[in-house]
């Protein structure tokens, strides 16, 4: 059984993409399985990797759970990953009650991509950005209760076990009775995040040498809040038309403010135009995608080896400039989105960035659902001729279907270049990466 078993790992050499969600594919029954063969790396050793992802769904509650298994050349079990019992909370994926708009509703597990407001806060964040090298229980609670305000709210921890990224978000429209029609749409909100240790990820980061000196360093916070109102000016059953305005501060640094954002929804299309100002000491979306990466990284400087995010604020200067996005959906099997930033400012050439994504529910023959989407954030410019510049991001995605109704194939590819050196070019060994993956589900 192991000689077949090592032979299945060793023909397939894929590198899975586990910072994302479980395989989903539309299904409306209570139970789903998948399973994946490839091979992972950790702590510079790679092992072949099995891996489960079952889900249970009944009434509003969800449940998944990631059985992840890695063996070495020898197939035998690592088995850091199961000798701890908190280790078992790790193998939670999510653990889900009702959704956002909801009475009352909670998640805990991965969050492959959480926005605050307009994003100047926090947008796209990922507690699962260094899986499975550092798995993350994240909590996310919140509701909407049915009071005359309409107020919303979240409260947000990254990791129920380490120093987590917390935040929280609230909305209210503060004159729901108004006789003014205008004034009794407008919507107040109200955001803050902060990290409790931006040292908390640096175990993981550096090199063994440097781990004591780790070990030696004392907190460092980050907070970042931000205030906004939304006014709809012309609301009916065809389209919506508003402008909305925030502002944000981080904490002992600077500012940024959205002045004004206008919007345009037509069902099918929005669009939206903002008009943004940042001054020095500051960067919008603090807290982004690669936040988990980027808090705290090393330096060469035997003095001070480490440095903060925060503290790498110090050299940024203001700048001024536009943000705009097209999002569209074409009767509910194409969805797709454009969206780019041009800021412009003293000595800043990285204020350049665009966003592509498309969605497509094909249903030609037994092919499900086709996705891609490209990522290009503070580069020199917006052209994607050149490809892999840094900061660059790359994700593609399908599901086949290979029987009528109960298994599904599904793959995904996705690339990342990241300039970790900061000499403006990219190493293809050590500043790209790569993950490829396929698998199995299994509808009950």
């Amino acid at each position: 059984m192991k000689k077949v078993l090592f032979f299945a790992l060793l023909f397939l050499p894929l590198w899975l993409m586990a910072q994302e969600l479980p395989f989903t594919v539309k299904s409306r029954t209570k139970f789903s399985s998948s399973a994946i063969l490839g091979y992972e790396k950790v702590d510079s050793v790679r092992y072949y990797q099995l891996r489960f992802i079952q889900e249970f769904n009944l009434w509003k509650f969800g449940l998944g759970l990631d059985l992840d298994f890695l063996f070495d050349k020898r197939i035998s079990l690592r088995k850091d990953e199961w000798n701890e019992l908190e280790d078992l909370l790790d193998k939670i994926y999510y653990l889900n009650y009702g959704k956002k708009g909801d009475t009352f509703f909670f998640h805990l597990g991965g969050f492959p991509g959480l926005t605050l407001g307009n994003g100047l806060v926090m947008q796209n964040y990922s507690n699962m950005l260094l899986y499975p090298d550092l798995r993350k229980t994240g909590l996310m609670l919140g509701g909407s209760p049915h009071w005359p305000t309409q107020p919303s709210f979240e409260l947000f921890a990254s990791d129920l076990q380490r120093a987590p990224v917390l935040a929280m978000a609230a909305r209210f429209k503060p004159l729901p009775d108004s006789t003014l029609k205008v004034l009794d749409q407008i919507n107040l909100g109200f955001s803050l995040a902060t990290d409790t240790n931006q040292y908390g990820n640096l175990r993981h980061l550096v090199a063994d040498s440097l781990a004591c000196d780790v070990d030696l360093l004392g907190r460092k916070p980050a907070t970042v809040f931000g205030l906004a109102y939304t006014l709809p000016m012309v609301k009916n059953e065809k389209m919506t038309l508003g402008h909305y305005v925030e502002f944000s501060h981080i904490l002992n640094y600077g500012s940024g403010v959205i002045l004004p954002g206008i919007y345009a929804d037509f069902k099918a299309l929005r669009v939206n135009l903002e008009y943004r100002l940042y001054g020095g000491q500051y960067v919008p979306a603090y807290f982004d995608h690669y936040y988990e990466e980027d808090r705290a990284v090393t330096q060469e400087d035997e003095l001070d080896p480490f440095v903060t995010k925060v503290e790498s604020l110090a050299s940024v200067k203001a700048s001024r400039g536009w943000n705009g996005s097209i999002q569209a959906t074409f009767s509910h099997k194409v969805k797709t989105r454009f969206a780019w930033q041009n800021m412009i400012g003293r000595k800043l050439k990285t204020g350049k960035s665009i966003w592509f994504s498309v969605w497509v529910d094909t249903q030609y023959k037994r092919l499900e659902n086709v996705s891609l989407s490209y990522s290009k954030i503070n580069t020199e410019r917006m052209s994607i001729r050149k490809f892999y510049e840094p900061n660059t991001d790359i994700k593609s995605y399908l599901t086949f279907r290979i029987s009528k109704k109960r298994w599904f194939l599904i793959a995904k590819y996705s690339e990342s270049f990241r300039d970790r050196n900061k000499d403006g070019k990219i190493n293809w060994i050590k500043e790209v990466r790569r993950s490829v993956g396929a698998g199995l589900k299994y509808i009950y």
